[in-house]
């Protein structure tokens, strides 16, 4: 069952659609030395284009030599088995001058097709305006979230086939220079797995969330509460949004999981700290969790991106660090 529900994955396409499609070539999957403009998978929307494609150094391993660490970055999403339309949305942005990777994930909502407008939205938009604004990083993530906030909830005032759509979004803004940060409205996660420590960085904005940190319900009640699904915060259904935005510091060996939660509302805590641990590449890390939440019943989208961060033992200029 999961390699038949592999073959539908979409690997790193362009704020990926509803659509299931056939897998891009595991080289796009690399951001390496390569001149080439990778093709988007057949049948699949391109209407950004593959100009995010960066040409980048890799070591003999396949990782990025990105300032004092090596990266490996990977991502994916699957409309799991029940849903027909996916409406998550991901992506990654770099910004050459200033060396920043952007990594966003969005699970949107509203109506027939809302959601997946939404969700697009808000992935573009983060993409464009934290590389075209001005400010340090921090300052440029909020406002580029706040804007898309703004877009998003603008499109649905003026057409009523969109009203009441929005979004959830995870972001991790990765700075050469530190701290990297991390932004989310909603229920996306951001995990982290330092040192053997598997723990979320990021507080779902939920009904259940608030009830297990008042006390009201324990983790495990959480998982069949009927107000699992209610969240309280989003992009887009108003027009004000409240952004939880920290500083993140990258070490060596860190591996840092941004999903939706048709992820860890399959799997428990405990078992994607486990897939994260095993995972010899990011790669195969994504194909395993997305295939993990697909046995478990794949009861809704499910987008997930990791990020492996290791110490770099030359620069990007191949010399000595």
């Amino acid at each position: 069952m999961g390699a038949a529900l592999g073959r539908h994955w979409r690997l790193f396409a362009p704020a990926a659609t509803a659509r299931c499609v056939a897998p891009i070539a595991e080289k796009a999957l690399v951001f390496g030395e390569t001149k080439e403009r990778l093709r988007p998978a057949p049948g699949g929307a391109a209407s950004r284009g593959t100009n995010w494609v960066a040409i980048r150094r890799l070591n003999d391993e396949g990782r990025e030599i990105w300032g004092e660490f090596e990266l490996a970055i990977a991502g994916a999403t699957h409309v799991g088995r029940i849903r027909k339309a996916n409406q998550d949305a991901y992506d990654r942005f770099d910004d050459p001058e200033r060396g920043e990777i952007l990594l966003v994930v969005a699970d949107g909502m509203g109506g027939h097709r809302g959601g997946e407008v939404a969700s697009r939205m808000a992935v573009g938009t983060l993409g464009k305006l934290c590389r075209e604004g001005e400010g340090d990083p921090r300052t440029r993530l909020a406002h580029a979230i706040e804007r898309a906030n703004f877009e998003i909830h603008k499109l649905a005032s003026k057409d009523r086939t969109l009203e009441g759509m929005g979004t959830t979004i995870v972001v991790l803004l990765l700075c050469p220079e530190g701290p990297s940060f991390v932004a989310h409205v909603g229920d996306s996660r951001l995990y982290r797995l330092r040192s053997g420590e598997f723990e979320p960085i990021t507080e779902d904005h939920s009904v259940v969330s608030l009830l297990i940190r008042n006390g009201t319900i324990t983790p495990e009640e959480a998982w069949d509460h009927p107000k699992r699904n209610q969240i309280m915060r989003s992009l887009g259904v108003r027009a004000d949004v409240e952004i939880d935005i920290a500083d993140i510091d990258l070490r060596d060996g860190d591996a840092l999981l941004l999903c939706s939660d048709g992820l860890n509302s399959m799997l428990p805590d405990s078992e994607l700290k486990t897939l994260t641990q095993r995972a010899l590449d990011a790669h195969t890390g994504v194909a395993w969790m997305i295939d993990a939440a697909n046995q478990a019943g794949g009861k809704d989208n499910t987008t997930v991106m990791l990020a492996q961060v290791h110490a770099s033992v030359c620069k990007a200029d191949g010399t000595d660090v």
